[in-house]
């Protein structure tokens, strides 16, 4: 009886929270259980509370719930519950060997005072066109395709409550004449498995699992590396890898994963954002040197299980290069705005100042908007929860 009522206080408590404040689920499971190891167990599923358990889970190939992993509301780009998950996963697997990330790029840091989170989003965009398609991207290309790829975006970070249908059809009406191409850069131009698989498949890997991760996970990762870069500057230019690393845990670049009951074992959430803490040394400390020793949990931000990114090398590499491009340059100058919190979401965009010679006398400075903003959130984020079934 006892057992009962705490699954139904639990449960009760989560999901009104869920439904009530505005935060994302993640962040809310960190609040409510930071201190808790093993799992939650929910009238539904279990919260999963720290590294350790989610890796003792029974392994599947199955997909997580598609809500989860899904940018929905689609048309229709995601099929990873079908039979050729695992045939994708392939080819995919293939075709990133054969991105070049060493190559050098070119783009315009955005020196300004506000919102700099698009201004990356963009430059990430035609990068990771470059290099899955091997050439530059044109103004039509580009007109028909990133409103889409951004839109995406939008509704993940809860700035939206509703897809741009019109902006997503065309990103894949234009995906699909790119692959008609006869492009020997493209990086699936040698792949028979790839030509063999549906045009929903082929348009799917292109554009989900590839640019629009790219666009999404590296574009989050600089910003989160620029707010902290202020604060521990001595410690990024002793060892970036480790504050890379030092962020990832951190900030992870999802918010939670979910999955369905398999077999007769029960569903279940995970919240990175309580994963990457529960186990560590003081846990809510930015310490990069604690990555010169293996005497910690392992980093799961790039994926858990059979869902672990095959294009987190590049995601890494891509994100280390523009974050270096920038902060090598002595002369460039990086302040958050003072009313800005540093979440893992970016639903208010990533708030900074970013100058480029002679700082000006006072660098303080509020950007505008921030309870608007909060409402939105809080709006958008219910119609997620709620109209996409993120939780159940």
């Amino acid at each position: 009886m006892l057992k009962s009522l705490k699954v139904f206080y639990h449960t009760f408590l989560f999901y009104g929270c869920a439904l009530l404040l505005p935060v994302p689920p993640g962040a809310l499971a960190w609040k409510l259980f930071r201190n808790k190891k093993g799992k939650v167990p929910f009238i539904t599923r279990d919260l999963i509370c720290d590294t350790e358990t989610l890796n003792a889970l029974p392994k599947s190939d199955n997909s997580l719930d598609e809500f989860t992993t899904a940018f929905t509301p689609f048309i229709p780009l995601l099929t990873l519950n079908d039979t050729n998950w695992n045939l994708r996963r392939s080819i995919l697997s293939t075709g990133l060997k054969k991105i070049n990330i060493d190559q050098n790029f070119t783009f315009d840091i955005p020196f300004k005072k506000g919102d700099v989170y698009w201004d990356f989003y963009k430059i990430i965009f035609q990068i990771g066109f470059t290099l899955i398609f091997g050439r530059a991207i044109t103004k039509p290309e580009f007109d028909d395709m990133y409103l889409g790829v951004a839109d995406i975006n939008r509704l993940i970070k809860r700035q939206t409550g509703s897809a741009d249908i019109k902006s997503r059809w065309k990103l894949y009406h234009r995906t699909v004449t790119l692959l008609s191409e006869d492009n020997r850069g493209f990086i699936f131009a040698d792949s028979d498995d790839f030509r063999s698989l549906n045009e929903l498949d082929r348009v799917s890997i292109v554009v989900e699992d590839l640019l629009t991760s790219m666009c999404i996970q590296c574009t989050d990762l600089i910003c989160h590396l620029l707010l902290l870069y202020p604060l521990f500057k001595k410690e990024f230019k002793n060892n970036v890898d480790n504050c890379i690393s030092e962020t990832l845990r951190l900030y992870p670049l999802t918010d939670i994963w979910t999955r369905k009951s398999i077999n007769n074992h029960r569903a279940w959430i995970a919240s990175l954002m309580q994963l990457n803490r529960n186990g560590w040394d003081d846990p809510d400390r930015f310490k990069p040197e604690r990555w010169d020793t293996n005497d910690h949990p392992p980093l799961i931000s790039w994926g858990f299980d059979a869902r672990s990114c095959p294009a987190s090398r590049v995601g890494y590499n891509l994100s280390k290069k523009i974050f270096l491009n920038i902060t090598s340059n002595e002369n460039i100058w990086i302040l958050p705005a003072s009313n800005y919190q540093h979440c893992r979401t970016f639903t208010a965009g990533c708030q900074l100042w970013i100058g480029n010679g002679n700082k000006p006398d006072s660098l303080e400075w509020t950007y505008k908007g921030k309870w608007k903003n909060h409402l939105q959130q809080w709006l958008f984020s219910r119609l997620r929860v709620i109209d996409q079934g993120e939780l159940w």
